[in-house]
């Protein structure tokens, strides 16, 4: 399509939005209002296109509307080159396949969506591998990559992404798309103004450009010269966005290394470390990685990871070594990677190192580099930490004397922050402790990134290298090249864009790094006090939610959050999505009138499903199923709710009451199991009338517990926590798990009173009845404190809920002995199981195989081992699922409108097991009652919970007699 025929659109445009699913309601362009960046612009629009096609029609209405474009992939850019304030073009959710592999040429042809781990996963098929692998390579984009010319840790032997890509296809403006290739492009006029650029202009980017592999700001015009073959592909790689769209891409692929091994060096400081690495790119080494002793502190810091490295070498006297270097070496067998791995150790002064082989010990070792890198986004004490100056890079044989020298500048201006990185390629990431709520930490900040600038041209280093410049830096592209060569991107630029509408102020007439911050002042004008403590984040919902600084974990496959976004794709669905839209209704410019009227926040939160995923798999920790609840708690203050807040936020006391009474239970359980009441029910209450309602037990846990007679040889005094799905809606897990403490000889005892964690009220975001709830529960429960007796959880939500959210919710002592006190069903039998000496001997008879679904609460914030160490005593052969939630979530999949994503969630691995694992006599193990609950309306299998298979096992073989 001719620039001419673009001019002027005709009334056909509204069908091109309407075709191309155009978005401009609030909701999503708050979502997309920022990246992983500090910077925050809110898009007119946001088009996620299926097709060349939908990205055409896109240009087209922008034209129409006078909108500047910006290209956009997983968003994980730290640089904010992948944010606008006109038409934002994501491909991630649909233009995102493989669309050929060619395993002789070694190539891959893709759509610029894909994601680097699916293409990896897609070559592998064929032993190939993409060799570009950045940290975030489980959601960022191939075409994204390519844009801000990314590396990670391989690059020592592979390359840039640049220097893996074979051609590149870009949409210019006016719809027309132009291949670029080694030699040339697909475009005459293009190619003939290019070939002039760079006859004209040979010396300049000679002597500027390309001095050094991560040499990435800027434009890379020094892939046009002669000598490498005028390669306009490479040329276009790393632009940021800047030229055009990206629509298609081929990449080279390479050999999967037939065996690695893994050195670790461990060194007496950082700046030792930094000093040897340059000397250490020898034969068949892959990755040359540097960490400080500052991250393993950082590391050590967090909860449960006190022990964190002890298997790295280079301990004296107990203390640390002060730096490492991690050095994978490949060979053609595994002996030749051994004895490259002992050259390569001994090639430079160390103070101690390992050599590793074992797939398993290498696995720990480099968790130990890969979770201190995600550590630096959070400091050990809580602090804040940003990027900005995360990226820069020089020559390697400078980087310990530059590394020496940053060090030396945070400290000047009292700024902290944790390098680490490639240091074999002289690449440094860092994030650092700005102060972007004051006028006197702005200033900090801006005398620090000028004379950062200033320090890295010194030692002859770029100010990005690997992230890309964007917002954070082009502006500083000044201290680092002369006046002409900013002048040569300029007209670099206009070739392709001559009239500035490509991602405009990144890289040419860039954007000042001070303007369009995301974090400030106000960004707290509607900021509100929350009832939950949030200790780490000084009681302020504004620092919980600015936890979330956007590397996208949430929006990876690869584990359990977000579970709504795996289903949908959708960047609103995202935990980072999300916490976007909560930023932007406390900043109150796109989103008014702060919680109270924030409608879209409200629909972006309704599909988070509470599971706390994110908590344990987010890098910074972020808690979206409390920020969901201190939302709607504010949002309905004095307000009438939703009816299913009701419904199922009061389920406890509502359960208790009606036990209370006789015949009742009864009655309610036969008006739920008929369907034409249980429909009306359904429908009054607010619930989901596409699936069946739960069951209701006709006699409660302590009602049966009172009618029978416990057994007299007991030792010792327990608690068994009567949470309200085991007292009132099925207590057959409850029963089984009494009946096992007291073949272990204890005497369980239920308390003596109405007592309940508060779950279903926090969930719905009612958190002053829940904290209600859980002052009435201290009264409840002081005397057995006051006895020190354990109390045992059966149901995993309610068991973390007062092990965790409790203490922060009510700050009672009482609670915060209850939380000490309470253990779940697997931590407290497990030892007393394994302690008796013939059970090894009576569970040999017959393996039992078991599918095991573990509670998402428990997976983010317990500890599920000790189950399975339960399990396997008894000789049960576990597999578990991976996916995390199970769809259910407690009351969010009965909730009017999640029915068909409920139960797709289920089908991702969950249901199509447990019809398997039915299939072939196994059982199902499912401790939370949700998770039975779903499988049997999803599967008609009958899971059961960890106790009860426990008690059937112990009961048949009478291991304990």
């Amino acid at each position: 399509m001719s620039g001419s025929a673009f001019n002027r659109l005709e009334p056909s445009v509204y069908s091109r939005i309407a075709r191309t699913g155009l978005r401009r309601d609030m909701m999503t362009r708050a979502a997309y209002s920022s990246d992983a960046s500090i910077f925050r612009r809110v898009p007119a629009a946001v088009l996620e296109p299926k097709s060349a096609d939908d990205v055409r029609d896109g240009l087209q209405i922008a034209e129409e509307y006078g909108w500047p474009v910006i290209g956009r992939g997983g968003g994980t850019s730290v640089a904010g080159n992948a944010i606008g304030d006109g038409l934002v073009i994501d491909t991630s959710r649909y233009f995102n396949n493989v669309i050929s592999v060619d395993p002789d040429a070694k190539t891959a042809v893709v759509q610029p969506g894909v994601v680097c781990d699916h293409l990896k996963e897609e070559a592998a098929k064929y032993g190939l591998t993409y060799g570009p692998d950045p940290s975030t390579h489980s959601r960022c984009t191939v075409g994204g990559m390519v844009a801000n010319n990314a590396c990670g840790s391989h690059s020592v032997a592979w390359g840039t992404s640049a220097e893996n890509l074979e051609s590149i296809r870009l949409m210019l403006w006016g719809g027309r798309e132009v291949d670029f290739f080694q030699g040339g492009c697909s475009d005459p006029q293009v190619e003939a103004k290019l070939r002039r650029f760079v006859a004209k202009n040979e010396a300049l980017i000679r002597a500027e450009l390309g001095r050094f592999p991560r040499q990435v700001s800027g434009y890379g015009l020094h892939y046009l010269l002669p000598e490498h073959g005028f390669d306009c592909a490479r040329a276009v790689a790393g632009s940021e966005g800047t030229l055009g769209i990206i629509t298609q891409l081929t990449v080279n692929l390479v050999e999967v290394p037939k065996t690695k091994v893994l050195a670790v060096l461990a060194f007496d400081t950082v700046f030792d470390a930094a000093h040897a690495a340059a000397n250490l790119r020898l034969p068949g080494v892959t990755t040359i990685e540097g960490m400080g002793g500052d991250l393993l502190a950082a590391l050590q810091s967090k909860v449960g990871q006190g022990d964190a490295g002890s298997n790295l070498p280079g301990r004296r006297n107990g203390e640390p070594a002060g730096g490492w270097l991690y050095c994978e070496v490949v060979g053609d067998t595994e002996q030749e990677a051994l004895d490259r791995a002992e050259a390569v150790s001994r090639a430079v002064p160390t103070r101690d190192f390992i050599v590793v082989s074992d797939p398993g010990e290498m696995r720990d070792l480099w968790w130990i580099r890969e979770a201190s890198a995600g550590l630096v986004t959070r400091l050990p004490d809580g602090g804040e930490a940003w990027p900005n100056w995360e990226d820069s890079a020089v020559p390697p044989e400078n980087l310990a004397d530059y590394l020496r020298d940053l060090y030396e500048l945070m400290a000047k201006h009292e700024l902290r922050g944790i390098p680490f990185g490639h240091f074999g390629e002289g690449c440094i990431h860092v994030r650092i402790s700005f102060d972007f709520g004051s006028e006197s930490g702005l200033a900090v900040f801006h005398t620090f990134m000028e004379e950062a600038a200033a320090l890295v041209s010194r030692y002859g280093g770029s100010l990005s290298g690997e992230h890309g410049d964007g917002r954070a830096r082009s502006r500083l592209l000044g201290h680092m090249y002369s006046l002409e060569m900013l002048e040569l991107f300029a007209q670099f630029k206009a070739i392709f864009d001559p009239d500035g509408n490509f991602n405009p102020g990144v890289l040419v007439a860039p954007d000042s790094y001070m303007d369009g911050l995301r974090m400030g002042k106000e960004q707290r004008t509607h900021e509100f006090l929350p009832i939950t403590q949030l200790p780490q984040d000084k009681g302020s919902l504004v620092n919980a939610v600015n936890r979330c600084v956007g590397v996208s974990a949430c929006r990876s496959d690869a584990g359990a959050m977000c579970p709504s976004f795996q289903i949908t794709g959708d960047e609103v669905h995202s935990t980072r999505g999300r916490a976007r839209l909560l930023s932007e209704m406390f900043r109150g410019e796109s989103i008014e009138g702060g919680a109270r009227n924030a409608a879209e926040v409200e629909e972006a939160l309704d599909l988070c499903l509470s599971c706390k995923a994110c908590v344990s798999e987010c890098p910074v920790n972020v808690d979206m199923a409390t920020y969901k609840s201190e939302f709607l708690n504010e949002r309905y203050r004095g307000r009438l709710r939703p009816m299913a807040h009701y419904t199922m936020g009061w389920l406890p006391l509502f359960g208790a009451i009606a036990h209370k009474i006789p015949g009742l239970p009864k009655l309610i359980d036969a008006t739920m199991r008929n369907s034409l009441t249980a429909s009306l029910l359904a429908k009054a209450g607010g619930l989901e009338t596409s699936r069946p309602l739960i069951r209701f037990s006709h006699t409660s846990l302590r009602k049966w517990n009172k009618k029978r007679v416990a057994p007299m040889n007991v030792r010792e005094r327990v608690v068994l926590w009567p949470d309200s799905f085991n007292e009132n809606l099925d207590s057959r897990p409850a029963q089984a798990a009494i009946e096992v403490l007291e073949l272990l000889g204890f005497d369980v005892l239920i308390p003596d009173g109405f007592v309940c964690c508060g779950l279903t009220w926090h969930s719905t975001g009612q958190l002053s009845m829940s904290k209600r709830v859980l002052q009435h529960t201290a009264k409840v429960m002081k005397p057995y404190l006051d006895q020190g007796l354990p109390v045992i959880g059966i149901e995993p939500s309610c068991t973390t809920m007062l092990r965790t959210d409790a203490p922060h919710l009510l700050d009672d002592p009482d609670i915060a002995r209850l939380a000490r006190a309470t253990v779940s069903f697997g931590e407290f039998v497990a030892p007393k199981l394994q302690a008796i000496p013939e059970l090894s001997e009576v569970v040999t008879e017959q393996s039992i195989s078991a599918l095991t679904q573990v509670h998402c609460h428990e997976r983010a914030l317990g500890d599920a081992s000790a189950s399975a160490a339960l399990l396997e005593a008894l000789g049960v052969q576990e597999e578990r699922i991976q996916t995390g939630c199970c769809g259910l979530a407690g009351n969010w999949g009965f909730e009017k409108g999640h029915g068909a994503m409920s139960m797709a969630l289920g089908e991702r691995e969950l249901f199509p097991k447990a019809r398997e694992a039915a299939k072939e006599g196994g059982i199902v193990i499912a401790d939370g009652f949700s998770c039975r609950t779903h499988v049997q309306q999803g599967t008609g299998v009958q899971a059961m919970h960890t106790a009860e298979i426990v008690a059937e096992i112990l009961r048949r073989k009478g291991a304990t007699s």
